[in-house]
């Protein structure tokens, strides 16, 4: 018991991850709000995975986000409603879609992979490469232990 008066969460890996990623995912949607943009930066996770890799099925862009199906969809969705992205019939079996950019999806992609790079060497400009260094590869890690521990606990839940 004395253990769990002694926490701190101020002092907790996973508060800081967790409050420096709603820091930037909160200015990164103010900065794409303020170009007249109406896609959060999940939408922009999506729309660069399928401009990275080509048109998609949603199950895998689900997998590579770490997103559950459910909200991959509600997202797919609203970009579909805003002409992003369409839905085209997987060649391979007809119950799929492949999702793919559309025109102006590519287009808007061409003004927000720049304002997104650029503020991700913005903010952590004031930090040595060997710091960042060490902080991606830190952060890595941890990840790779989270996902070894969701699989060998039989967890097989896609998130």
């Amino acid at each position: 018991m004395n253990e769990a008066l002694n926490f701190k969460l101020e002092e907790a890996m996973g508060f800081h991850v967790n409050r420096t990623a709603s820091l930037m995912t909160e200015e990164m949607n103010r900065r794409i709000q303020a170009l007249g943009y109406t896609v959060s930066t999940q939408d922009f996770a999506i729309l660069f995975r399928i401009f990275k890799k080509g048109s998609m099925l949603q199950t895998d862009i689900s997998r590579l986000l770490m997103r559950d199906k459910t909200t991959v969809t509600r997202r797919i969705d609203g970009l579909v409603k805003k002409k992003y992205v369409r839905r085209i019939p997987s060649p391979d079996d007809r119950r799929y879609f492949l999702i793919a950019l559309t025109p102006t999806g590519q287009q808007m992609l061409e003004v927000l992979i720049p304002l997104v790079a650029n503020f991700q060497k913005e903010i952590v400009r004031p930090i040595s490469s060997e710091y960042q260094a060490i902080t991606i590869q830190t952060l890595q890690r941890i990840s790779h232990l989270l996902i070894d521990l969701k699989t060998t606990s039989g967890d097989k839940h896609e998130t």
